[in-house]
């Protein structure tokens, strides 16, 4: 297991586009191991799943622009997570935010939410913040 979660760290690290293609060479080989590596992965589209306490602490401490770039190719679902940790007012000014970015390259947006998830992992080894539940533990308010 923990060598499975040391793989998945580093994968993690890695831009998004180099992984995936880490990922599908060992899935060519041995798909179960690929799956338990999978597993224990945590990528920007995982943001939906973290409570909203978490999403409001990452967003804070995240460059308005940067959020802006990030969102941009997120999908609906997370977006909407996103806005419901925010101001009504904050959320206005993210969307103008993004509609005032016109066209921008993946590359871009990739970059921004690996920073994102950078800033989120930092987060969670300071203690401040929990991506990632254990099977059956739950958030107690």
């Amino acid at each position: 297991y923990s060598g499975f979660k040391a793989v998945a760290d580093l994968l993690n690290r890695l831009n998004a586009e180099e992984s995936k293609k880490i990922l599908e060479t060992i899935e060519d080989g041995q798909p179960e191991l690929a799956l338990s590596i999978r597993n224990l992965m945590f990528t920007f589209e995982d943001l939906v799943t973290v409570p909203p306490t978490t999403i409001r602490e990452i967003v804070s401490g995240v460059d308005k622009r940067q959020l802006a770039l990030a969102l941009r190719g997120a999908k609906e679902e997370l977006r909407a997570q996103v806005f419901k940790s925010m101001s009504s007012r904050a959320v206005e000014m993210l969307k103008e935010d993004m509609e005032v970015l016109g066209p921008v390259r993946s590359r871009e947006v990739a970059q921004a939410q690996q920073e994102i998830l950078n800033l989120a992992r930092r987060l969670e080894a300071e203690g401040k913040v929990v991506l990632k539940l254990e099977t059956g533990d739950e958030m107690l308010a």
